[in-house]
């Protein structure tokens, strides 16, 4: 096997003209446990654990290793011929070379100063600490950007508005990450006032994007190198050029202190050259610790973390469950493998909110397509950024790996996984202000009104669907249930105080299905001519008391009566 595999990468040489480390493989496994014993020597592996195929990218020194794991080699020549293309066509080039649709670290920076300068009142950029460059040089690397996205002239007022935190691209050559939370952010901005869903969110959640969690690292990656880790040279250097399955720095997503190097070995490296490389301790990169401190804040005497963007409200036994009224979420977004994930990923034990986690989970994978599971489903990882945000605060967590490929196609990216994912994300957005509950009840779509623009005092004809069924249950099986009832509330979400419900009826008279078309009406004689936001929620009969699902809202246009007095006088004047 090992001759024949050798011939064939000979073969692929000529053929392909490309360099030794440049290779995409298919390896066959009979025996699940091989993946474990691989996992730490990757960057990424894509896994079809039914046809037990393993997907890589790697060298010669990787495809040797997955040999010795008893894995069947293949070359997929293909995918082989576009990967390097990518490598010929990056040489001497200042911005990412046949990927237009994805920014460099700069272009992505200054596009964040654009918005907060365009919208001050509702962006604003945070520099959150030095990369690893940058805190041995200042003139050098870059600092730690997030870009804030809420209502700020209401946030006072609003003190229960949930955070939404997410990271992109803490894996350097993974582009599409920091370009679809990038999207994602000039989406909410820039469709405030004009499109109802941007606009409620802005008003009600409080997003932080850290859309480039690893800048130095991303630079070495748009220069054409199959970089993953941070810059970090304390270590020393390693042999060779930096490849697939050889280079300096630390895998930062195996760096985050909870349970760091817990798993023996399996989930994370200790050997400085790996692709997943933990570091030499527990948060010992400046990345890692401006993260924590963003996001966590810092521990107070008794062990609590304060200062961060989301709560800290993790009993103090660990295994038990963190409170299902917690408020926010966190994302961490990677590419690629058509997954969505949540804790944990260093044990095959169920995290204490598991259930909640993966009715969550499978929620978000019926926008995407993905397949829901818990992180360890592939292979174990210690020291990450979802089981660190859930472990020390109780937040929910997921990590999601968007699309196809790392140099995913532009044409692939905007048809497929940008849309897909946005939607994916937007549907988190609206459950952020109880993430452990609304996912379990209905979600509400397909909001229209019979008119858009009404006078004052004519009724407003308001139309959805409440379906209780939109789950990816591609592995493992959710339960669905019949709706039981649905509200429309004006101006107002479901959770707020002096929020009215005005109740919708069944459009074929009867609450007996698990989607229920719903009609209503909205009364205008009170409201105020100017725009209003409609808000619709569903109610399912999971629960005895009824369980409600995520609100999404329409814009209603109210324009003032025509005035009386003025009318019948013209009418009477001879």
């Amino acid at each position: 096997m090992r001759l024949a595999l050798t011939t064939a990468l000979a073969f692929g040489l000529f053929a392909l003209g490309a360099r030794a480390d440049d290779w995409y493989v298919e390896a066959r496994f009979d025996d699940p446990a091989a993946v474990v014993r691989v996992a730490p020597l990757f960057q990424h592996m894509d896994v079809d654990r039914r046809r037990g195929v393993l997907r890589v990218d790697t060298d010669e020194e990787g495809i040797r290793a997955l040999q010795d794991a008893g894995m069947r080699v293949q070359i997929d020549e293909a995918a082989t011929a576009q990967l390097r293309a990518f490598y010929r066509n990056a040489k001497g080039m200042d911005s990412i070379p046949g990927y237009a649709c994805y920014r460099t670290v700069e272009e992505t920076y200054s596009s964040m100063d654009q918005l907060a300068a365009a919208r001050p009142d509702l962006a604003s950029v945070e520099d959150i600490g030095p990369s690893w460059e940058r805190s041995r040089n200042a003139a050098q690397g870059y600092a730690l950007r997030a870009l804030r996205v809420t209502r700020r002239d209401t946030l006072a007022g609003d003190p229960g508005r949930p955070p939404f935190v997410v990271f992109g691209s803490i894996h350097a050559r993974e582009y599409t990450p920091a370009e679809l939370l990038t999207r994602m952010a000039e989406w909410l901005v820039n469709g405030y006032g004009s499109d109802a869903q941007a606009t409620w969110l802005v008003d009600h959640v409080d997003f932080r994007f850290v859309l480039q969690a690893n800048p130095d690292g991303r630079k070495k990656a748009e220069s054409g190198i199959s970089w993953r880790k941070n810059t970090d040279t304390v270590n020393g250097a390693c042999s060779g050029t930096p490849s697939g399955s050889s280079q300096p720095g630390i895998d930062l997503n195996r760096n985050f202190p909870f349970h760091w190097n817990i798993t023996g070995g399996t989930g994370s490296s200790g050997t400085r050259c790996n692709l997943t490389y933990r570091g030499p301790s527990a948060a010992s990169e400046p990345e890692t610790q401006d993260l924590v401190r963003y996001v966590a804040g810092t521990q107070d005497g008794n062990g609590v973390w304060q200062g961060g963007v989301l709560p800290d409200r993790r009993p103090d036994d660990v295994n038990i469950p963190a409170p299902d009224d917690y408020a926010g979420v966190f994302f961490d977004i990677h590419s690629y493998s058509q997954l969505v994930l949540w804790p944990w990923g260093d044990t095959t034990n169920a995290a204490p909110n598991r259930d909640a986690l993966q009715t969550f989970g499978r929620r978000l994978a019926w926008f995407n397509g993905y397949t829901p599971e818990q992180s360890d489903s592939l292979y174990p990882t210690d020291g990450t950024t979802d089981d660190t945000f859930y472990g020390l605060l109780g937040a929910p967590a997921f990590t999601i790996e968007l699309g196809v490929a790392f140099f995913e196609n532009c044409t692939t990216f905007a048809s497929t996984t940008l849309p897909q994912n946005q939607a994916a994300l937007l549907y988190a957005a609206r459950s952020a202000w109880r993430p452990y509950r609304l996912p379990l009840g209905p979600d509400a779509v397909g909001l229209t009104l019979d008119a858009t623009t009404v006078v004052a005092g004519q009724p407003a004809g308001l139309h959805a669907t409440i379906n209780d069924a939109r789950y990816n249950q591609s592995n493992g099986v959710e339960p669905t249930y019949p709706i039981r009832a649905a509200y429309a509330y004006v101006d107002t979400p479901p959770w707020q105080a002096g929020a009215v419900a005005i109740p919708l009826s069944a459009a074929d008279g009867s609450f007996n299905s698990s989607s229920e078309a719903v009609v209503g009406s909205i009364d205008t004689a009170a409201l105020a001519p100017g725009r209003h936001l409609v808000y619709v929620q569903g109610i399912s009969n999971r629960s005895a008391a009824g369980t409600a699902g995520p609100p999404d809202a329409i814009f209603l246009d109210v324009t003032a009566a025509p005035n009386d007095t003025i009318f019948r006088d013209s009418f009477d004047a001879p």
